[in-house]
């Protein structure tokens, strides 16, 4: 859950950073977990990616909430508190992962993000800078109006003066872009509400790429002795190796390399932070850091994560 044996993964690095954003689906009416055969434009979409990070055919079933309260609940989870899951089955002698289902199953809080953002042309998570050229001083004619007294009679007369004023630089409006920048920086001044947004956006590419690892092996849960089966570090790793495959599914969707990086940044930068508290603790681990143990990057990479 996102929240599988440890892979040795090799990160995709995206490529053509130069090109437009994509919609590599259609922004269609019906929504994925409406669909009982899970053969929605999204889900077919991501069945290839989650299939490659796994490393084996797999599919991706979005369930709507009435769907997923239901299943999370036979599981003997807490529907409220997870986003997906895949099913695996484990020996209570070895402790060891007897099956893998061959599908994940994600809930409408993640498949309404990753259908908006795969379904976009310009993606959400981009924003347009606002750059301002420096102020100018300019001379301007001052025409005022004074009372002289000429032969003792008093008579308005029009002076006019020159004074110095500053004027505001031109604004210029920039093309999409990254509106997220690393070291907590921001390309251009956003409401909360897009910001919250975009965390969603973040956090549901996150999910798949979680539950992608989980499918492709790297499981573990507590068994009801209390004992521990499957790999104890499961959750922790199938979060820091889904955030370094976090570009790869970005571009995926149709997101420009710099932009799926930035995403990427993103999460380590404002949410990975937070799993280190003791509610969710499984999620974070020390190791999870540019050259640490659980650095899957492809030798020579240069940005993390």
């Amino acid at each position: 859950m996102i929240g599988v044996a440890c892979l040795a993964l090799v990160v995709v690095a995206a490529a053509g950073g130069a090109r437009r954003d994509a919609a590599p689906i259609q922004n269609t009416p019906d929504l994925p977990w409406t669909n009982p055969s899970h053969q929605s434009n999204l889900e077919l979409l991501l069945a290839p990616i989650a299939s490659h990070i796994a490393n084996r055919s797999v599919t991706v079933r979005c369930e709507g909430d009435t769907d997923w309260v239901a299943l999370v609940t036979q599981t003997g989870g807490n529907p409220n508190a997870e986003l997906g899951y895949v099913s695996a089955t484990f020996s209570a002698t070895t402790r060891t992962a007897t099956s893998i289902a061959s599908f994940m199953e994600l809930r409408t809080a993640v498949c309404a993000p990753l259908k908006a953002f795969a379904s976009a042309t310009t993606k959400p998570t981009k924003c347009s800078p606002i750059t301002q050229a420096p102020p100018t001083t300019k001379r301007v004619k001052v025409t005022t109006r004074k009372r002289v007294v000429v032969n003792g009679v008093a008579t308005p007369k029009m002076v006019t003066s020159y004074k110095s004023v500053t004027v505001p630089g031109a604004k210029t409006t920039g093309p999409p872009g990254p509106c997220y920048l690393a070291g907590n920086r921001e390309a251009a001044d956003m409401p909360n509400a897009y910001w919250d947004a975009y965390g969603d956006y973040a956090q549901a590419i996150l999910t798949l790429a979680h539950e992608s690892i989980h499918l492709g092996g790297v499981v573990g849960t507590t068994l009801r002795s209390g004992a521990t089966a499957g790999d104890a570090q499961a959750e922790a790793k199938a979060t820091c190796y889904g955030m370094q495959w976090m570009p790869y599914v970005a571009t995926q969707l149709g997101a420009t390399a710099d932009d799926a990086q930035a995403i990427a940044t993103y999460y380590w930068e404002r949410i990975y932070p937070a799993y280190r508290t003791a509610l969710n603790a499984q999620y974070w681990s020390p190791d999870c850091t540019s050259g640490g143990p659980l650095d899957i990057r492809a030798p020579g990479s240069t940005v993390w994560p």
